[in-house]
């Protein structure tokens, strides 16, 4: 499977693939459209204050923007060893168009990406229902469209953080696993190892589905000695080393500096308050109980971790699992909350918030009820346990350990097309046009739904801080 027949759009696709790419054009150019007179103005800075004050997409980062406008290791190394070198060109590129326009390009620059990644994931999860699990075209294209109605897949089109980025080369290694599955061809071990530098690349934890992936695809033959040492073993330590070198090389410096700044306005800060009348004194204090209240908030709404230090300083023990999955996990994915629409759980936003109506819920539950009965239907299908095992993982992850568990909903795009694809199992099975019509009520209603409140936000005014 050459890269030119896998990037080629075919000619069953190219009729929902123009009206994708309009709808995707479409939003984006709404999205720079907001954004546009406080990212553009020349001169204006510094623009990390910006983006960290105004660039507000529920928990995303701008991190990505901070990068193209002015490079630097931004993202954490050891969760996205290659992220920030994978930014580094654009960054030449916008570079080069601010030198010769004279304004900050960045969000004409880092829609490219996202309109390209969200094309062929929307692609190749088409290519998954039609040719892996062999719908008919109309049934595949529902249950993509379907997949897109989703509130944060829907919001991933344009945001500037690298999820886009990881559904994408998640949908096509799941696409060439189920290929290889179908036909009974070897996942070869530079495939997975390219698959896996790149995917973990940009996120760890996804490297993870590649290795499944192979497993999967081989069975034993993914235990072989060669395989195990050039498809595992190899990539694995390549992407460690360059995490190790990014750290030492980038961050450990900046890490020197900033302990020393830190220090040093310590003792400057100890030396103003020896010089405050009492009153100046007592103002002070009430600032700094302020301070450290929002702080002890914040960290209320990420949870008590297992550990204070390493990997586990990420996790959470305390958040309610039960509630995150009926509110966040397959509540807000799917569909947005109108109350604190798109906030920050770590600014405004409460970590769980109420639907205003009983119907979100029972939307909410038919959706789950079709991924459970797809799962049923297709529980015979090596591809379908693939994928059930990649989002086993994340459910792992988030709802065991508690990693990012306060706004799972935003990591939507690393596991959410595995319903979809479950229901495709189903509508397989059960070909009765009632299904296909409920299904049918189900994505107008989410697009009109999510549609309808993502096009309100990005048509609303914005405050422009000079």
């Amino acid at each position: 499977m050459t890269p030119f027949k896998l990037f080629r759009v075919k000619p069953e696709e190219r009729i929902q693939a123009v009206v994708l790419l309009t709808v995707i054009v479409a939003l984006n150019a709404l999205f720079i459209y907001r954004m546009h007179d406080l990212f553009m103005q020349p001169g204006f800075g510094p623009y990390w204050k910006a983006f960290e004050r105004e660039l507000h997409l529920s928990g995303y980062d701008p991190l990505t923007y901070l990068a193209v406008t002015d490079w630097d290791v931004v993202y954490q190394v050891y969760r996205h060893p290659l992220l920030s070198f994978l930014i580094w060109p654009f960054w030449l590129l916008n570079q080069g168009l601010t030198a010769l326009f004279g304004v900050n390009c960045v969000q004409y620059i880092v829609a490219l990406p996202l309109m390209v990644c969200s094309f062929y994931s929307y692609i190749f999860l088409y290519r998954i229902h039609r040719e892996v699990i062999e719908l008919e075209r109309w049934d595949a294209t529902l249950l993509t469209a379907f997949y897109f109605s989703f509130a944060y897949i829907l919001l991933s089109v344009i945001v500037p953080d690298h999820f886009t980025i990881s559904m994408f080369l998640l949908l096509i290694t799941l696409y060439i696993s189920g290929v290889c599955i179908k036909k009974g061809r070897e996942f070869k071990w530079w495939q997975s190892a390219i698959l896996f530098y790149i995917t973990a690349g940009v996120t760890l934890s996804n490297g993870i589905k590649v290795f499944l992936s192979g497993f999967f695809v081989n069975l034993r033959d993914f235990f072989r000695p060669k395989y195990l040492l050039l498809a595992v073993i190899l990539p694995a330590a390549l992407l460690w080393v360059t995490a190790t070198w990014e750290y030492q090389q980038y961050v450990l410096p900046q890490e020197k500096t900033k302990a020393e700044l830190k220090v040093r306005k310590a003792e400057e800060l100890k030396a103003r308050v020896a010089q405050m009348t009492p009153k100046e004194r007592e103002q002070f204090e009430k600032r700094k109980a302020r301070r450290q209240e929002l702080l002890r908030r914040q960290a209320a709404k990420t949870g008590k971790p297992m550990e204070d230090h390493g990997f586990l300083k990420w996790t959470d023990i305390t958040t309610s699992r039960w509630q995150s999955v009926y509110e966040n996990l397959f509540g807000e994915s799917v569909q947005f909350h109108q109350k604190h629409f798109l906030e920050d759980t770590l600014v405004h936003r409460s970590v769980f918030v109420v639907y205003d109506w009983l119907w979100s819920y029972v939307v909410e539950a038919l959706v789950v009820l079709l991924f459970i009965a797809g799962i049923w239907c297709g529980r015979q299908s090596r591809f379908l346990w693939l994928c059930l095992s990649c989002f086993g993982f994340d459910m792992f992850i988030h709802l065991i350990l508690g990693f990012g568990l306060n706004e799972v909903f935003i990591m939507a795009p690393h596991f959410m097309f595995v319903l979809p694809i479950a229901t495709a199992f189903l509508l397989h099975c059960v070909k009765t046009r009632w299904l296909r019509l409920s299904i049918l009520l189900l994505t107008l209603y989410l697009f009109i739904y999510n549609g309808y409140l993502l096009t309100r936000f990005l048509l609303s005014p914005i405050h422009v801080i000079i």
